[in-house]
């Protein structure tokens, strides 16, 4: 299951090169194939978020104004690939972003293998593919209901300046005052993103960071936020040699970037793996603020 969704991760780094150096593609009257990409390295029994990235013809697909159609069949025992579970919308969560992201969220109700057929609007109809999904009754990184981990990562107190604690070359102070120990200690509810963004792999930590100090000017009198360096000073070094910082490890995170919802009681309310774009992101810290239950569906 990991190295499917290794792969998975690998190929969605590949969208995030391409996107880089290339004109990102749109539906074209070839309707060239379209390959889907779960840009998600685990997914559990229970209510998922589902990323999609697409690749056209080898460019990454990046249309805003595109949705998807997500039939998922579970065909683990039992199962039938011909009788759907559910269809679910996937829409675009890509403003901001290095590539095109399409995110659905979907309750998969058991553990075992899966498919998701995923129906892409073309200019001479629909393309419909199929991909693989495995679904854990446990993930590694922690869930949506558990108590969030009393991590005691390094803050602006335990170096000398903020450049020996995060590799982000414009950071928000307020983002290194509190250890994660802390911020469940203050009762208050909490964002707490481990991210790298000078090394990160899927190329989306710096835009990640980018909407979470925006919503921190808007809900920072409420809610407090907390990032994490994936890597130990001295970063590059430690990226070379996969070095992780104690809090990922405590975490059990085997990806970057993670972001977790954390509420006043330290029970963590919603997870993200990967990009997130504002849009997503705003409604569900809101509710966090309010001291509402997280609902992170759109």
């Amino acid at each position: 299951m990991q190295s499917r969704f290794a792969l998975g991760l690998v190929l969605l780094v590949a969208l995030a090169v391409a996107g880089c150096g290339r004109q990102a593609a749109t539906p074209t009257t070839e309707a060239a194939p379209v390959a889907p990409v779960i840009a998600a390295s685990e997914l559990v029994v229970g209510f998922n978020r589902l990323p999609f990235g697409l690749l056209q013809g080898g460019v990454p697909l990046n249309d805003p104004n595109l949705s998807l159609d997500v039939t998922l069949y579970y065909v683990g025992p039992g199962g039938d690939r011909t009788k759907p579970v559910t269809t679910v919308k996937a829409i675009y969560r890509g403003q901001g972003l290095p590539v095109g992201l399409y995110v659905a969220y979907a309750n998969l109700d058991r553990a075992g293998g899966w498919e998701a057929e995923i129906a892409i609007p073309q200019a001479n109809g629909v393309q419909k593919s199929r991909i693989r999904l495995d679904v854990s009754e446990r993930a590694f990184a922690p869930m949506v209901g558990d108590k969030a981990i009393p991590s005691r990562n390094l803050t602006a107190a335990d170096v000398p300046s903020l450049d020996r604690l995060t590799s982000d070359p414009r950071p928000d102070p307020d983002f290194y005052r509190l250890t994660i120990a802390d911020a469940l200690a203050s009762g208050k509810p909490f964002v707490v993103s481990f991210a790298t963004p000078g090394y990160c792999q899927t190329a989306v930590c710096s835009p990640n960071m980018a909407v979470l100090k925006q919503l921190k000017s808007e809900f920072g009198d409420r809610v407090n936020f907390i990032h994490v360096e994936v890597y130990p000073y001295p970063f590059g070094e430690s990226f070379q040699q996969a070095k992780l910082v104690p809090a990922m490890q405590e975490w059990n995170l085997r990806t970057e970037p993670w972001t977790f919802l954390v509420d006043g009681n330290g029970v963590i309310q919603a997870r993200y793996e990967g990009g997130i774009t504002f849009d997503e992101l705003r409604p569900a810290i809101a509710q966090l603020a309010a001291g509402e239950p997280v609902n992170p569906a759109p």
